[in-house]
């Protein structure tokens, strides 16, 4: 169930492009970025507030805030890597590096190196990645936008170790994914007095920001909290390389971006690598693991 979790999760993040395609022409990244956090961590309080959980406990309150700091770090920098290189770069650097160093992190807290078969998982997957990314397109990159792209992918990775590591000491998911969301979004608010979210009342505009905030913070978190609390970190990481796959098909069929040859040798990667991932996630639970 868990491993279904973060895969619906995957799916419902790689929506957010082909939404934004119809979002009014006011709508800048910034705002969009700021009121997704917004209204995401809006819709993951009540959430938790309904179940009974308190979002926020004294002796976590400096987790918590790294958390925030991550999930600030992540939103921001992506959006600036993105302006700099394309989305086909940004996203490539940002989505390969973070299942990378959510394993460092894992293997230098655990103090074991992560199993092979994750290893090998997410090598093809980040191969996979790279190749649907960049097919066709220039190898010419901006080195900012890059580094850009590399920071969002370590804050994509803080904040989900935070999130494992409060999970493991007794909070709800729920509430863990709403303290920190709700703490990025307060962090990233500021943005909007320069960056207009007008757009919101413009047209269909309200509905799209109600489906990025809702749907793709809001229900993908709760599912992705459920999946840190069975699943280690860097496995659920890893798996989350599904919304770049997600992305692309619902391009190609909705908004008929064409994918390559080359593209869809990327896109049968990721799924090999997902697969080997998964895999060895139900054999460890077959075998009496955490992880099912």
């Amino acid at each position: 169930m868990a491993t279904l979790a973060v895969l619906i999760a995957a799916l419902s993040f790689g929506t957010t492009g082909t939404v934004l395609v119809n979002a009014p022409e006011a709508a800048d990244a910034w705002s969009v970025g700021a009121v997704r956090l917004l209204v995401g961590a809006a819709t993951l309080l009540t959430v938790a507030a309904r179940a009974g959980h308190r979002c926020a406990r004294p002796w976590r309150m400096r987790s918590t805030l790294l958390g925030a700091l991550g999930v600030a770090g992540f939103q921001a920098c992506y959006f600036l890597a993105v302006e700099r290189t394309g989305v086909a770069v940004g996203t490539v650097v940002t989505i390969g590096s973070g299942p990378m160093v959510a394993g460092a992190i894992a293997a230098v807290r655990d103090r074991r190196r992560p199993a092979g078969a994750w290893l090998g998982g997410t090598a093809v997957s980040v191969v996979g990645v790279t190749v649907l990314g960049l097919s066709g397109r220039s190898s010419a990159a901006d080195a900012v936008g890059v580094l850009l792209a590399f920071a969002a992918g370590c804050g994509w990775a803080l904040f989900a170790t935070v999130g494992k590591s409060q999970i493991e000491q007794g909070s709800d998911s729920t509430a863990t994914m709403a303290a920190m969301f709700g703490g990025g979004g307060l962090l990233l608010s500021p943005v909007l007095l320069a960056h207009d979210p007008g757009w919101m009342a413009q047209g269909n505009g309200w509905w799209i920001a109600l489906y990025l905030g809702v749907v793709t913070v809001g229900v993908a978190y709760t599912l992705y909290g459920f999946a840190l609390r069975h699943l280690p970190t860097h496995t659920v990481v890893t798996l989350t390389l599904l919304e770049p796959i997600t992305a692309a098909v619902l391009g190609a069929v909705l908004v008929h971006e064409g994918i390559r040859a080359a593209g869809w040798v990327g896109v049968a990667l990721v799924v090999v690598g997902l697969w080997i991932t998964a895999r060895d996630v139900t054999v460890e639970g077959a075998t009496g693991g955490t992880a099912a």
